[in-house]
C-alpha cells in the first residue's frame, strides 16, 4: 500500500513538471525513552513507511522529497501569514483579510509548497536522511480564481432511479419474433395407472365358478 501511494503522487508530480515533492517534518512526533528496541518498533509507522516508499519512487525519475517544518502549516494563512478562522467548523479553514478559504488540508499543503520553494537554498543534507528545510520563510500567495466567501453547502439530492431508454433496431434489419414453445400439459405427461396384478393386456383372467356347480358337488355328497 505504501508503493502504491508513492507510485500515484510520483506520476502525478511527473506529470506536472515537479522537481521536488515537500511533506511534513514530523520527528516531534517519534517516540523516545522507551528504549532502543520500542523506539525502533514505534518508527516503523505506516507514517515512516510511506515517507520511504516515496523517496525510493520518487528518486527513480529524478524528484527530491524534502522535509520542511509542519508548524503552523494548516492554521497560518498563506497569503497574509495570519491564524486562520474556523466558520464551518474544525475542517474548514478562512482567511477574512486575504479571502481565501478552503479545506484545513489544502492549506496545508499550500503553506507546505510555498515553504519548499522559499527555502531550497538553504537545505539541509544529512547522511542517510532526505534533505531538511529548518528555516521558515514568508512569501504571500496569490489568489488563483475571484472567490470571496467560503462555499456554501449544498443539500444532497435524492436518488431517482431511472429507467433504460429501449433500444430502437437499425433501419433495413428485420426482427426475429421468437415464440415460445407451448408447455406440455399434465395429461401428456401422467400415464394412466394399471389395475392391481394386471400387468398387460394379454394376460389370461380366470373367471369364478358358477353357483350351480357349487351346489351340486355338496348334494352329491
Amino acid at each position: 500500500m505504501a508503493f502504491h501511494f508513492a507510485r500515484q503522487v510520483t506520476d502525478y508530480a511527473a506529470a506536472a513538471g515537479a522537481t521536488v515533492i515537500a511533506v511534513e517534518d514530523l520527528t516531534t512526533l517519534e517516540t523516545r525513552g522507551h528504549g532502543r528496541v520500542n523506539n525502533n518498533r514505534a518508527a516503523q509507522s505506516a507514517r515512516r513507511q510511506a515517507v520511504d516508499a516515496l523517496t525510493h519512487t520518487a528518486a527513480g525519475v529524478g524528484v527530491t522529497v524534502v522535509s520542511v517544518p509542519a508548524r503552523g502549516s494548516s492554521g497560518l494563512c498563506p497569503g497574509c501569514n495570519e491564524p486562520l478562522s474556523r466558520p464551518g467548523g474544525y475542517h474548514r479553514a478562512w482567511c477574512e483579510q486575504c479571502k481565501i478559504g478552503g479545506n484545513r488540508d489544502h492549506m496545508a499543503g499550500v503553506n507546505l509548497a510555498k515553504r519548499a520553494l522559499l527555502g531550497r537554498g538553504q537545505a539541509v543534507r544529512q547522511r542517510g536522511r532526505n534533505p531538511q528545510i529548518r528555516v521558515i520563510e514568508h512569501a504571500p500567495v496569490r489568489r488563483c480564481r475571484d472567490k470571496m466567501c467560503p462555499t456554501p453547502s449544498r443539500p444532497r439530492h435524492r436518488r431517482v432511479r431511472r429507467s433504460l431508454p429501449t433500444a430502437t433496431p437499425p433501419v433495413g434489419v428485420n426482427q426475429t419474433k421468437t415464440v415460445p414453445a407451448p408447455q406440455a400439459s399434465v395429461w401428456d405427461t401422467v400415464q394412466p395407472a394399471t389395475p392391481h396384478g394386471v400387468t398387460g393386456s394379454r394376460e389370461e383372467h380366470t373367471s369364478p365358478k358358477p353357483a350351480t356347480s357349487v351346489v351340486g358337488s355338496m348334494r352329491s355328497m
